[in-house]
């Protein structure tokens, strides 16, 4: 009998600025990689990536609109995020997002009914979901060790704020910061939000406010079950990238605390001490960056469904809308809309 060996992947990744850089390292120690082009709006940023991985590149427009690739990534700032989907999605090839999954909720609204339909082939970068802590306590969960969880608390902080000049690409803190904690939170919960009130400001640069973006928030939402969750977002530290989960029910509580660089404790007259915890995301998740692509690159040689998909993106864009209109308002706010019934 004769076997016919399936060819490997092809593979076009938009966006080469340094997550770009960072993607397509990933995605070339994928082993069903046959072959990686890179595009970008600007062709030489482009070039000198592809001399330095190895790869070819091409222009933006031939990319997005050819149908030779099994699998796209989209790495670029998110207000291009919809426009590249929709002109990439019809040719047939799965797509892997960056969050935000857009910039602002009319845009994606308005681009829905062309990427529904495709909605098991676009993977939203929620990397937090393959990290192996966040895993694990994800495991736990639905092993029930602490029963029904009654109170989510998550605490996600940058070390360094970003310059008030580089926000004029941002889609803020509720889209790009928090949007990981939404999704986290339904991802955990295994439910959706029905209620939310976010106390935010700028309390870190007051320059921030006068381009229209807040660094400092406190959102408080509420299960469609009764349960209680607490997400706390800054863009500043003084002590490092703060990520830390706890899980409150009935059987005990389940924590994942900040790793360091050490895990051996130093205590003596001046007190306890320890390792610095991570400065930045690309030192605490980079193990969750590679899962996360190589999970996406798996189902795309399988022909499976990728998770999460197009509605999670949607609907943790939806919380951030509701949680960014209660912040204005300065009242709660409910979510009338379930993953069930986004269109």
């Amino acid at each position: 009998m004769t076997t016919t060996k399936k060819r490997g992947l092809s593979v076009c990744l938009v966006g080469c600025g340094s997550m770009g850089r960072f993607h397509g390292e990933s995605i070339l120690r994928h082993s069903k990689l046959s072959s990686l082009s890179l595009c970008d709006v600007d062709p030489s940023r482009a070039r000198e990536l592809a001399g330095e991985l190895g790869v070819e590149w091409l222009p933006l427009a031939e990319a997005l609109s050819s149908s030779m690739f099994d699998a796209f990534f989209v790495v670029t700032p998110p207000v291009a995020h919809v426009e590249q989907l929709v002109r990439i999605v019809p040719n047939g090839a799965y797509v892997f997002c960056e969050k935000p999954l857009g910039d602002d909720m009319a845009s994606i609204d308005a681009a829905m009914p062309t990427l529904r339909p495709f909605a098991d082939r676009i993977q939203v970068g929620f990397n937090r979901r393959f990290d192996p802590h966040m895993a694990e306590l994800k495991r736990r969960i639905l092993a029930e060790d602490i029963g029904e969880i009654e109170q989510l608390r998550i605490v996600s902080r940058d070390f360094s704020a970003p310059s008030v000049e580089s926000l004029d690409k941002s889609a803020g803190l509720l889209f790009e910061t928090a949007i990981h904690d939404f999704d986290l939170t339904r991802w955990l919960l295994d439910d959706e939000i029905c209620e939310i009130m976010c106390l935010g400001s700028a309390m870190i640069n007051q320059r921030y406010a006068s381009v229209g973006h807040i660094d400092t928030a406190t959102t408080m939402m509420r299960g469609a079950r009764g349960q209680q969750v607490v997400i706390q977002n800054s863009w500043r530290t003084s002590y490092g990238y703060d990520q830390r989960v706890e899980a409150f029910g009935a059987g005990g509580r389940l924590t994942v605390a900040n790793p360091a660089e050490s895990l051996v404790f130093y205590e003596n007259a001046s007190g306890l001490h320890r390792s610095p915890i991570s400065p930045d995301w690309f030192a605490r998740y980079p193990e969750a960056y590679f899962i996360q692509d190589a999970a996406f690159l798996d189902a795309v040689s399988s022909g499976d469904a990728v998770r999460p998909n197009l509605i999670d993106g949607y609907m943790a864009s939806y919380i951030a809308q509701r949680a960014s209109e209660s912040q204005k308002a300065g009242l709660p706010v409910t979510c009338e809309v379930h993953d069930s019934e986004v269109k």
